[in-house]
């Protein structure tokens, strides 16, 4: 099974061969991306079939290949293919290879399009990377790769300010998290010795006190800045500003996820700690509202995905600190295929209405069929309408918190749940119903509609696995409980009427204006994200912005002051010296030559050539000795 290496060395080597390329090459032969990752998906396919029928956690495949040495330790780069890896590597290269065939019709008119597919490559590249990796430190250089990915595509139209802010704001907010991870790492080396999961998860129960708890809330903090969970979901919606069907796998199907996948591979160390696991679950629970609440207000339909995506995150993390952790990756799973759907439709969208704003749409199924029935069906899971995949997987969630008797939780997340279906209900109504706002509207492309239908057909349809997930993966599979099912299709019910109410009718416009009127600062509130990146500009990043410009006018001032004068001194001791050099030294020696100079001309004119005047000067010279001696003897 050596050809499992050749999963994430495929997208891997397009892009090393991309990247080389002038713009007009590399913009030709895009197309290697796209062949590259199809060659992933078929290798993972058959990986896939190797693991099945799956029920165990054992290894069907394992490599490594030292690369380095430390205190006698090898540092390997290993792979590991498992049931969970064969999952993953499934929905990254079907979720990746959709996206690049989209891209084709999407991206066709960018002059940097060859760049774009070679990013993309090595994103899919890195992310496989991660989910083969046998050992944390792999999968943090892969988790790095990803996060320059990340930044690369978020800041693609670099000559905007929106995108070029937005990737430094990505960047930024993850390297918190990712701190945290990497001092957990540096935490977990120093006490086992070893980077590999078996040797890490052998020993943790044997571990000094809180040691496991502080390794599991670093990894925590890691896994909140790669997805985006309150307090470090900020910069998630501002990545918005990259290419749609880039944040369709980055933002919302893959990367995102990398956090959940690390917490669930790493999940023998939060059960070692037990606190981090309830730590784990009120960040989720906190997540699910927050991104929730936010989204049922916003005007930007990417927007409006970007905060359904950190509240269906937020989801995850409930399920993995609830028990559930087999829930948490089945709705990894099912959110990464209805997710990428519902980015890509709202990429023909405004493709079509050449707006991103909500309030500038309306009527759209009547010119956009296919983006209509396909967007609805990811619509559809989302809400949890039965028997779209959303539904399973969000009442695996539920069972699971209901199973742990943590009610106030399960409170708490039929009620993100409720909201869930209200802001589908309202984006829903807004695009897609109405009146018609723009003219001369015009279906996607066959590239861009034809990943749309497969992927719709896979939300439709994965559901109905979820039994069999769990049995895949070594745990017992169960159909939906009656109780859990009916009240989790009661609250998104409701919560799809109430959005009807409120945006369905032709008075959308007055039953908004009075709802915003009567929710006062409520509204207010949510429509300015609960305030977190005002609390961000106002408590971190203008202190920062007041220290760095207080540093940088103490360097003019103080330090160049010091090293400015320091200089002007010496300019002046040198030019008193220069001075002093030209006019005494230089004075003395000139004096001197030219006084020979002058001596020299006068005596010249001694030498006339004729012997009587030679005669005349000897004589001259005798008189005056002779007069010399006799005065002297006088």
């Amino acid at each position: 099974m050596a050809y499992v290496a050749l999963i994430p060395l495929l997208p891997a080597i397009a892009f090393a061969v991309l990247t080389p390329l002038s713009r007009q090459m590399r913009n030709r032969v895009r197309w290697i991306g796209l062949v590259s990752v199809g060659g992933a998906l078929a290798l993972s396919l058959a990986a896939f079939a190797a693991v099945w029928p799956g029920g165990s956690e054992e290894a069907t495949y394992r490599a490594s290949l030292p690369i380095a040495q430390v205190g006698g330790v090898d540092l390997n780069l290993g792979i590991l293919l498992d049931p969970v890896a064969a999952i993953m590597l499934l929905v990254v290269t079907v979720v990746g290879t959709c996206v690049q065939v989209y891209s084709l019709g999407y991206m066709h008119r960018d002059e940097r399009v060859g760049w774009y597919f070679a990013v993309l490559s090595l994103f899919t590249a890195a992310m496989l990377a991660l989910v083969l990796a046998d050992n944390f430190l792999m999968l943090y250089m892969a988790w790095e790769v990803m996060g320059l990915c990340s930044y690369l595509l978020i800041g693609f139209w670099h000559e905007q300010e929106a995108p070029r802010k937005a990737s430094q704001k990505a960047f930024l907010t993850t390297r918190v998290g990712d701190v945290g991870f990497a001092i957990g790492l540096a935490l977990m080396y120093a006490t086992v010795g070893s980077f590999e999961y078996d040797a890490v998860f052998a020993g943790v129960g044997q571990w000094a006190p809180g040691v496991a708890t502080a390794v599991a809330l670093l990894l925590l903090i890691g896994a909140m800045g790669k997805s985006a969970q309150v307090p470090l979901h900020v910069w998630l919606p501002d990545a918005m500003a990259g290419p749609t069907p880039a944040s369709a796998l980055i933002h919302a199907a893959t990367m995102v996820a990398a956090g959940v996948y690390l917490v669930a591979r790493a999940l023998p160390i939060f059960e070692a700690s037990g606190i981090a696991l309830t730590i784990t679950m009120i960040v989720g629970v906190t997540t699910a509202l927050v991104g929730g609440v936010i989204a049922a207000v916003q005007h930007d339909i990417k927007k409006v995905l970007a905060y359904s995506t950190i509240s269906q995150l937020g989801f995850m993390f409930v399920a993995i600190g609830a028990g559930g952790a087999i829930a948490g990756m089945f709705h990894l799973v099912t959110h990464a295929f209805f997710k990428s759907l519902l980015f890509l439709g709202a990429g023909v969208i405004i493709h079509a209405a050449h707006t991103q704003d909500m309030r500038e749409m309306g009527g759209l199924s009547k010119h956009l069929p296919w983006t209509t029935w396909t967007f609805g069906a990811g619509a559809l899971a989302l809400a949890g309408i039965a028997p779209f995949s959303g539904f399973w997987s969000k009442d695996e969630i539920l069972y699971a918190l209901y199973k742990g008797e943590h009610y106030v939780v399960l409170a708490l997340a039929a009620a993100a749940a409720f909201v869930t279906a209200f802001y589908v209900a309202r984006l829903w109504f807004r695009v897609f119903t109405g009146p018609v706002q723009t003219d001369h509207l015009k279906e996607g492309h066959a590239e861009m509609i034809g990943p749309m239908v497969l992927l719709a057909g896979i939300t439709a349809t994965l559901g109905f696995s979820a039994p069999f997930f769990s049995e895949f993966l070594g745990h017992a599979g169960h159909w939906p409980d009656p109780l859990i099912a009916g009240g989790s299709t009661a609250v998104a019910l409701g919560g799809l009427a109430l959005g009807y109410w409120a945006y369905g009718r032709r008075t959308v416009v007055l039953n908004t204006r009075s709802l915003k009127e009567r929710a006062g600062y409520a509204y207010d509130a949510l429509a300015k994200k609960l305030y977190f990146d005002l609390t961000y500009e106002y408590f971190l990043i203008k202190p920062f912005m007041s220290v760095t410009e207080s540093l940088y006018r103490f360097d003019v001032k103080a330090v160049d002051g010091v090293v400015n004068g320091a200089a002007k001194a010496w300019n002046g001791l040198t030019a008193v010296s220069a001075r002093f050099d030209l006019a005494v030294v230089d004075g003395a020696v000139n004096g001197l030559a030219g006084s020979a100079r002058a001596a020299g001309r006068t005596l010249r004119k001694i030498q006339v050539g004729r012997v009587q005047t030679y005669q005349r000067y000897i004589l001259g010279a005798v008189v005056l000795l002779m007069v010399w001696i006799v005065v002297k003897g006088a």
